[in-house]
């Protein structure tokens, strides 16, 4: 890793300076594979906004210099929103269990480089320095094998995701909405939650 490269880790309100970076940060890279999402720079900074107004929040930033060149967030679940926390519900789940891991985005010639494995692990040694956390959970974006947007060279995370000890759980499933980059309008997209046992 190059010694430019620094990881930071921000704890509530102490992001809220970068929020404008790490919004464009993210608008770039969900333009691509498997995101395809379409999405502006207030609709962003209305969404990271939440984790600068929760103490129990993260926020993990790349830099290299002065540059924001990654970033990986999380909170509790019962500061997401209702949508989020309803498959969780719908199964008889306590939100308030889980510790819920946000999307992590890295620009793309920072990729292989091992800075997944420290999102994970200093994301999962917060969920468990809180000490009220039975479960760590995430969601993915689920995309057809045979999508004819999917590079080449794209790696799953599926077998990154299950050496860490995360399941994939089916049964928590839901849609949101979004604009893909090929779409005229939004339609439906399946998201389906991982979750590690912290006990």
């Amino acid at each position: 890793m190059s010694s430019n490269i620094k990881i930071r880790t921000f704890a509530g309100t102490a992001a809220k300076t970068y929020i404008p970076s790490i919004a464009k940060l993210r608008t770039e890279v969900f333009r691509e594979y498997p995101f395809l999402c379409i999405q502006s720079l207030e609709y962003e900074k209305r969404y990271l906004k939440k984790f600068t107004q929760c103490k129990d929040a993260i926020v993990i930033l790349v830099f290299d210099g002065p540059k924001i060149v990654g970033a990986s967030t999380g909170l509790p679940l019962e500061e997401e929103g209702l949508e989020v926390q309803k498959p969780f519900l719908a199964q008889g789940l306590n939100p308030a269990d889980y510790f819920c891991f946000g999307e992590s985005v890295l620009l793309k010639e920072y990729r292989g480089r091992g800075l997944g494995h420290h999102f994970f692990e200093l994301r999962e040694n917060h969920a468990k320095n809180l000490k009220r956390f039975g479960h760590i959970c995430f969601y993915t974006l689920s995309r057809p094998i045979n999508h004819p947007l999917r590079p080449p060279d794209y790696m799953p995370l599926e077998h990154f995701w299950r050496k860490r000890g995360y399941v994939a759980h089916p049964e928590l499933n839901y849609e949101i909405s979004w604009q893909d980059v090929h779409e005229e309008k939004e339609s439906p997209k399946p998201l389906l939650f991982w979750v590690k046992d912290l006990s």
